[in-house]
């Protein structure tokens, strides 16, 4: 099992692939107190090297200071695209980023760390980048419950809500394009969308809790399971049988 607090023996994963979206999070949210700006054209001296290691030491993300003008803009656009928006304008100063949730769901204990809470714990935020389109029905269709982000939606709502006096906020995922102009998107969840992601997290915290009690953590199950056609794979198949003998004569033709 490798949940990083339950493992004593976890290692961070540390990369040098330049993560614009990443550093744009951390701008975006928390200022460039943690950035570290390496000036070097890329990590291939030791000197590079030894300024990224002492950076990710102190706890910063380091980054090649020439990336920087992509970051600021990003971060830039980012906020004012909030401050735009038209159903309800947001300022990134009237709450706080980052704020850690920690509440007690029956026998389980339950942490969040939403990306940012309104002070009057009336919208939180959940800030994601994308190198697709942030286009919303895009978006919604490719990412958003393939990835999980309902049932991330629904606990930071609980947690917020638990320790929050029972606050009912409003969730928006702000979804931007790391590629310029990072045009940014506005999703939020309808009411059946919650109602969904609520039984998910239902289903995942009862598990979490059987498998914590009985310090057994199993994988994936031991048969083997049988494919089936999805709607889309009978559409295309129904396709092909309708052309089928037009197709056949085009290929054959000369």
């Amino acid at each position: 099992m490798a949940h990083p607090r339950l493992n004593p023996n976890y290692v961070a994963e540390e990369t040098d692939k330049f993560d614009l979206g990443s550093c744009a999070h951390a701008v975006l949210l928390e200022g460039e107190a943690g950035i570290c700006a390496v000036e070097a054209p890329d990590w291939r001296t030791k000197a590079a090297r030894e300024a990224r290691d002492l950076a990710r030491s102190e706890g910063k993300i380091p980054v090649l200071a020439h990336k920087l003008a992509d970051i600021r803009a990003m971060a830039n656009q980012a906020r004012i695209a909030m401050l735009e928006l038209h159903d309800m304008p947001i300022s990134l100063n009237e709450g706080d980023a980052e704020r850690v949730l920690i509440w007690q769901e029956g026998e389980t204990w339950c942490r969040g760390r939403p990306d940012w809470i309104r002070h009057d714990r009336s919208i939180v935020i959940n800030y994601k980048s994308t190198e697709g389109s942030a286009e919303s029905s895009a978006w919604i269709r490719n990412q958003l419950t393939k990835m999980g982000y309902d049932i991330q939606a629904l606990h930071h709502l609980r947690g917020n809500a638990a320790t929050g006096g029972g606050k009912r906020a409003q969730y928006i995922f702000v979804v931007q394009e790391n590629y310029p102009p990072f045009e940014c998107s506005f999703v939020s969840l309808s009411n059946a969308m919650l109602e969904i992601a609520q039984r998910k997290w239902d289903f995942a915290r009862a598990l979490w809790q059987r498998c914590l009690a009985a310090d057994k953590w199993s994988g994936y199950p031991r048969h083997i399971a049988v494919a089936e056609p999805m709607a889309w794979d009978l559409d295309a198949d129904e396709e092909r049988r309708l052309t089928f003998e037009e197709r056949l004569e085009f290929a054959t033709q000369g």
